[in-house]
């Protein structure tokens, strides 16, 4: 993994803690996903046609009616190469993710730092999806904002938690392709 990583063709997504920054302190390299940069490796292994690439991402992006089995890793994959994508240089090589197993794994897709706060990002490949891994995370960390990023125009809600005192929580909606926004 760490000569594919030096060679440019996939960065690594780390399980992290999330308790506080530097987000790589409390990083479990034994538990991560894999982002291809390069997206004519992403097909020979999904054993796709070659020059799909496009058209793959248009069907992620624009919610066409034709599905995809895993739409959904897909989705998280072009997400995560956008948001590394707006990252400067020297914050490229490594990025971050939070889960929790249990009776059922908990999971939150991204985890960035905005004005030196942990910013928790969960990505949707439609409109809909429930949310309860971003609630747990929430609650556990007292973070009271974070963004999804869906086929969903913009927007943002608040939603109050009543197992935890009545917290606000305020999620930002994002589309995905929109995503660039985050940096601001």
């Amino acid at each position: 993994m760490r000569l594919l990583t030096l060679a440019g063709i996939v960065t690594p997504v780390v399980s992290t803690s999330g308790n506080g920054i530097p987000l790589d302190a409390e990083a479990d390299e034994r538990s991560m996903k894999v982002l291809f940069l390069d997206p004519g490796l992403l097909l020979a292994v999904l054993q796709l046609e070659g020059n799909l690439s496009q058209q793959l991402i248009q069907l992620i992006t624009a919610g066409t009616p034709q599905e995809l089995v895993n739409k959904g890793g897909l989705t998280e994959m072009v997400a995560g190469l956008e948001i590394m994508r707006n990252k400067p240089c020297i914050q490229r090589q490594k990025m971050f993710y939070w889960e929790k197993k249990g009776k059922s794994v908990a999971e939150i897709d991204y985890l960035e730092i905005h004005n030196m706060k942990i910013t928790p990002i969960e990505i949707k490949s439609g409109t809909q999806g429930g949310m309860k891994s971003l609630w747990l995370f929430m609650r556990e960390k007292k973070f009271s904002e974070a963004f999804r990023c869906s086929l969903e125009n913009f927007g943002e809600f608040d939603y109050i938690d009543k197992e935890d005192n009545d917290a606000i929580r305020h999620v930002t909606i994002l589309p995905l392709y929109a995503l660039s926004l985050l940096k601001r």
